[in-house]
């Protein structure tokens, strides 16, 4: 990555005047104004009148961040924190009232659901109009259309007004010019939500081309798995400002807390202040691109280049399957030592966290072999146990049971609970104490994963957090063969002899 960023906000606040009235939009300002020409007592009493008919509101307050090349950034927040806001402001499609913007390359934003396009025109003129603002001439439109439409695939539709298009037909067209105009920085504020689902496996095989090619992208989404696995760094924004940047899984945790709680940002301050004073000690992980392969296309003019850097990301991954292979099969002193203090249950993960414990508390968790032993190193396929103790302080009727697994990106592999496995739990009184066990078959490929235990029950419609500990086990799976991805599937494979076809 270059020293020098592509996108640097500092300091930026946005305020949006609100009037006590639509009359005041009028009157304030001719108050103003004579409050200029008018001497002393008048003049006050004009702007006094004047700044009593509004109220600033602040969309952001001090924001300030810096993308190189290269990166892949996300925004999480809940609806009104400011995301849309900050997006447009780096997009240039508002201005802030503070601070400053600097942006070096060509921007491509898919932000609000149609912005750019005129509703009465149709979709073909819509994309020159579209392209030319983000800087293509008509002669490069022409030489892309065809991939443009392609890409789109909404068919004689983009003869037609776009004001007659569905929300999911805006989305393929105006996704498909940004994926065909070169852009430097790519800015994605949640559109690709509406998408079906052919269509958001086409988008995200063309962001992680983006990516791979070393271009800058700036997400937004509700969705905590595609920020983990697209991005490598990420933001939480709450009430227009930022209230911790990091990896996007610490990032994600911190915002599933927040919306848990009534308390607002007070819920996490202290989780920030303690990741502020002992930033983890693991660098963010490389976003996984091997997740998604890149598809090819018709108009693909870095196509080797791009399968160069997918065989090396594939090639890299294998390596690690093999060295974990070659591991378990030829255990030296340093791994002996390892399993013997993993066996004792001694190694939690580092970078737990947790938040809720008033009603109740999960007091001990484990994960357990096919020989009972606790540990933190399985073989693929191994038959294993989850244990976790509960110990209430209230008397809570309906408790949910949860588990989850996820990758070392942050990745949710696999996650369940006794209310969606129909299998409810009995209520437990004040004081007492419960053991639950999660049994299955640990059928991931080689690599490292991380376990989330939570205990929770529904108040009404309302679900309420009893406690959670989030990657509270980091285990290690050994491959048993060179099979890659996440899951592993035992397979058959049978290949059958067949007799010519007679010509």
């Amino acid at each position: 990555m270059s020293d020098e960023p592509v996108i640097s906000v500092q300091n930026v606040s946005k305020a949006y005047r609100i009037w006590v009235s639509p009359a005041a939009r009028l009157t304030a300002p001719m108050q103003e104004s004579l409050a200029k020409v008018l001497p002393g007592p008048a003049s006050r009493w004009l702007k006094s009148g004047s700044t009593r008919s509004y109220r600033d509101f602040w969309a952001l307050k001090d924001v300030t961040f810096e993308l190189s090349k290269g990166e892949a950034f996300g925004i999480i927040g809940r609806n009104g924190s400011g995301k849309s806001t900050l997006l447009q402001i780096i997009a240039g499609t508002l201005q802030p009232t503070v601070g400053r913007i600097t942006v070096n390359g060509r921007v491509a934003a898919l932000l609000e659901l149609g912005s750019g396009f005129n509703p009465e025109f149709t979709g073909r003129e819509n994309v020159y109009l579209n392209a030319a603002v983000l800087g293509l001439s008509r002669q490069q439109v022409d030489e892309r259309f065809d991939a443009i439409a392609a890409f789109a695939d909404i068919g004689d539709f983009i003869e037609q007004p776009v004001k007659i298009y569905s929300s999911g037909m805006v989305v393929r067209l105006a996704f498909a010019v940004c994926a065909h105009v070169d852009a430097d920085i790519l800015i994605i504020d949640e559109a690709l939500a509406v998408g079906d689902a052919r269509f958001q496996l086409k988008c995200a095989r063309t962001i992680d081309r983006f990516i791979e090619n070393g271009r800058t992208l700036l997400f937004v989404s509700h969705d905590l798995n595609s920020v983990k696995r697209l991005c490598n760094r990420a933001a939480l924004l709450d009430g227009g400002r930022i209230l911790y940047q990091g990896r996007p899984n610490t990032v994600a945790n911190l915002y599933s807390k927040l919306m848990a709680s009534n308390d607002g940002a007070r819920a996490i301050e202290e989780d920030i202040r303690h990741l502020n004073a002992n930033p983890p000690g693991e660098e963010s992980p490389a976003r996984d691109s091997t997740a998604i392969a890149p598809a090819s296309t018709s108009n693909q003019t870095t196509a080797s280049s791009v399968e160069l850097a997918v065989l090396q990301a594939r090639l890299a991954a294998l390596q690690g399957q093999l060295e974990a292979i070659a591991a378990a099969a030829r255990p030296d002193l340093r791994a002996s030592a390892l399993l013997e203090s993993e066996r004792a249950g001694r190694q939690p993960a580092a970078g737990e966290y947790s938040y809720g414990g008033d009603l109740g508390k999960i007091v001990h968790r484990s994960m357990r072999g096919e020989d009972g032993a606790e540990k933190t190193v399985f073989t693929t396929g191994e038959a294993v146990e989850v244990r976790l103790r509960v110990h209430a302080r209230e008397d809570l009727t309906d408790p949910i049971y949860a588990m989850t697994i996820k990758s070392r990106q942050g990745q949710e592999v696999y996650g369940t609970n006794s209310l969606y496995g129909k299998q409810p739990a009995p209520a437990i009184k004040s004081d007492d104490e419960a053991e639950v066990v999660f049994r299955f078959p640990l059928n991931l490929v080689a690599g490292e994963y991380f376990l989330s235990l939570g205990w929770t029950k529904f108040v009404g419609d309302e679900l309420l957090v009893i406690h959670r500990r989030y990657d509270t086990i980091k285990f290690t799976v050994l491959g048993i063969d060179r099979a890659f991805g996440i899951a592993h599937l035992p397979t058959t494979i049978e290949v059958t002899p067949q007799s010519p076809r007679p010509a």
